[in-house]
């Protein structure tokens, strides 16, 4: 009885792999291409600045200090809005850091990536951010914003040796 069980599952399975189409192979999607915007260290390290309220564009991430909330303008820095009156939060001031997507806060102190730096700004007066620290290479390169390639021309080989890359364009 056990060998005409086994034969009849040994069977279904046999057929079972039998009734499988075959599958053609998938054409593959070629990868979107990305070209790194670079900018040199020096001009980097000069160009974070308080400037006044900017409009918003490709925002990222959100942070709330009360009565402040901090959003993200990815690869451009941070709007700061009084939201003292949430029916009518009012733009105060517009933090420029090149190549920003993350920022943290713990007491008054805001930490941003700018490329491939850390900054910290002292946010006492939020209307007045002031750098007060800047490690740099505390990070890795910023990556693209989805898996892509990146032509020859713009590998990291074929960079100037200052450039820094703060953000990605598509192709």
């Amino acid at each position: 009885m056990h060998k005409l069980y086994a034969c009849l599952l040994g069977s279904a399975l046999l057929l079972g792999l039998t009734a499988c189409p075959l599958v053609q192979p998938v054409d593959q999607v070629p990868l979107p291409k990305y070209k790194p915007l670079l900018m040199p260290r020096i001009q980097l390290e000069q160009a974070v600045a308080v400037l006044p309220p900017q409009n918003m564009h490709n925002t990222g991430k959100i942070y709330l200090r009360d009565p402040y909330i901090l959003i993200n303008e990815r690869y451009e820095g941070v709007h700061i809005i009084n939201n003292q009156d949430p029916a009518n939060p009012r733009p105060v001031a517009f933090l420029r850091i090149p190549g920003n997507v993350d920022v943290a806060m713990k007491g008054n102190m805001l930490y941003a990536d700018s490329g491939p730096d850390l900054l910290t700004f002292d946010m006492s007066n939020m209307q007045a951010a002031r750098l007060v620290n800047r490690v740099k290479d505390a990070v890795p390169e910023l990556p693209m914003p989805e898996t892509g390639d990146v032509p020859a021309e713009y590998q990291l080989q074929n960079r100037p040796a200052d450039a820094v890359v703060i953000g990605w364009q598509k192709l």
